[in-house]
């Protein structure tokens, strides 16, 4: 079996995707996949009894629970001698109503965190709403790209379930890590929101970049802060991230051991260590070969990285 062939085999059927999204329109049927879930021990895993699932739910029928099961076999539980249990697809719906993402709309009024801004040195304020964690500067009125209301550093997606029992200082470490590990493995190639292949798309590289470095506000040619962008966007479910290229910097071991060397535990801890992106050096050497060097520069000392369009180091220099 060819590439192609074996590509095209776990392409998923369209006819299947929307019988799965009908099956779950149904209050009986999600009834259904929260029993089992309440019902799963992750430590001793055992299939559920029809008798003791029907005492889970709220109808009263056998035959039309069987029914609802029946249908929900195909994508979301299995089904043995046993009883019934949870496919990881039918953990993964329920994950995902647990989240909060579809039932709960909470929000935090602008909170002071500990850290301070990148750009200015300010007081950094943490607020969600919307399904959205922002932190703004109560100093200045950064603004990294036109969509950023003036003042706000940052603003990205964060499931409302991350906010449960966690202070503010808490929930923005919390999403500080969530948001690594998903930066981390889609610089890696795969996508944090299905595992789908998620290639570099493209390299933005701004032909007149103008941004206002003393007031911190975007260039208006591209829109960004940010000189140089990559994009990837998920080949499955189309999700999409887009990242300064500095942030590439991170996943390699020469870079973190050059900035340990000179006493900095490099690993976007926080909102400081991202000041250290922004000292970063850039240059486009060539756009065909694509070749961009970035130069990084501590004490008298300075690593200098040159990547390729899939932004592979391919050499590497040492001054100082």
């Amino acid at each position: 079996m060819d590439e192609s062939t074996a590509n095209d085999s776990v392409q998923p059927d369209t006819a299947a995707k929307n019988e799965a999204f009908k099956l779950l329109s149904d209050e009986t049927r999600l009834e259904l996949l929260q029993a089992l879930w309440v019902a799963h021990d992750p430590e001793n895993p055992e299939p559920v009894r029809f008798a003791d699932l029907r005492e889970r739910v709220s109808a009263d029928d056998p035959g039309q629970i069987h029914y609802h099961l029946d249908k929900l076999t195909d994508h979301f539980v299995s089904h043995s001698e046993e009883g019934y249990e949870l496919r990881e697809s039918g953990k993964r719906i329920v994950r995902m109503i647990l989240s909060g993402t579809a039932l709960d709309d909470p929000e935090i009024e602008p909170v002071e965190i500990d850290g301070s801004c990148p750009y200015c040195g300010g007081q950094p304020l943490y607020s969600y709403r919307d399904g959205w964690r922002y932190v703004e500067c109560t100093n200045c009125d950064a603004r990294c790209a036109p969509s950023f209301p003036p003042g706000v550093l940052s603003m990205t997606e964060f499931p409302p379930s991350g906010l449960r029992d966690r202070t503010p200082n808490e929930i923005s470490d919390a999403d500080r890590i969530w948001r690594a590990h998903r930066r981390a493995s889609i610089m890696d190639g795969v996508c944090p929101e299905c595992a789908g292949n998620m290639p570099i798309t493209s390299i933005n590289i701004c032909d007149n970049h103008q941004p206002d470095w003393d007031e911190y506000q975007f260039c208006e040619n591209c829109g960004s802060i940010f000189w140089m962008g990559v994009s990837h966007i998920c080949e499955q479910c189309k999700y999409r991230w887009w990242m300064p290229i500095s942030h590439y910097l991170t996943r390699e071991p020469a870079v973190t051991a050059f900035y340990y060397e000179h006493g900095i535990e490099f690993d976007l801890a926080t909102y400081e260590q991202f000041t250290l992106l922004l000292d970063v050096e850039k240059e486009l050497l060539s756009e065909n070969p694509l070749r961009i060097r970035m130069m990084i520069p501590q004490e008298d000392d300075e690593l200098s990285l040159t990547f390729d369009d899939q932004m592979e180091v391919v050499s590497m220099e040492r001054s100082g």
